[in-house]
């Protein structure tokens, strides 16, 4: 299996609200921009939509420790199955740490083509998450409604 891991990213919300927000995936429709994917579905420990590069994509949530870190299993056509672990650290009540890595077994070929380009896109992925506008909707998940 080979490993891509992300930087660490400090995100403006506890890791508690992070941690709620990140274990129901009818949340991530929220930070996917418009016209990026089509035929969405959710419940709240699944997703699946359709990407013009990738077809149909499949995330489901495997396991949770609260708090800390969450590891999903992705699906698509091109990656094939894909785990996803997101580990969250507290830094106060108002600001998490995150970091990404992935694992997927790729043959030879397909560790060549893709190359270093897994690394830059989990950088550009934490870009996106450093400065995602909607974090006043993550702040409170953890909160009954």
């Amino acid at each position: 299996m080979t490993t891509f891991t992300s930087r660490r990213g400090e995100v403006p919300c506890g890791d508690s609200d992070l941690y709620a927000f990140l274990t129901d995936m009818r949340n991530f429709r929220s930070v996917i921009p418009d016209g990026e994917v089509a035929d969405w579905e959710a419940t709240e420990d699944r997703c699946s939509f359709k990407t013009d590069s990738t077809g149909r994509i499949t995330v489901s949530l495997s396991e949770a420790m609260p708090h800390s870190e969450i590891t999903y299993d992705a699906e698509s056509f091109l990656t094939g199955r894909v785990k996803i672990r997101v580990t969250i650290e507290f830094i106060s009540n108002m600001r998490s740490a995150i970091r990404i890595d992935t694992g997927l077994n790729m043959n030879p070929i397909l560790r060549m083509l893709i190359g270093d380009s897994a690394g830059r896109y989990l950088g550009t992925l934490m870009d996106m998450i450093e400065s995602y506008e909607g974090y006043d909707r993550v702040r409170g998940c953890n909160q009954a409604p």
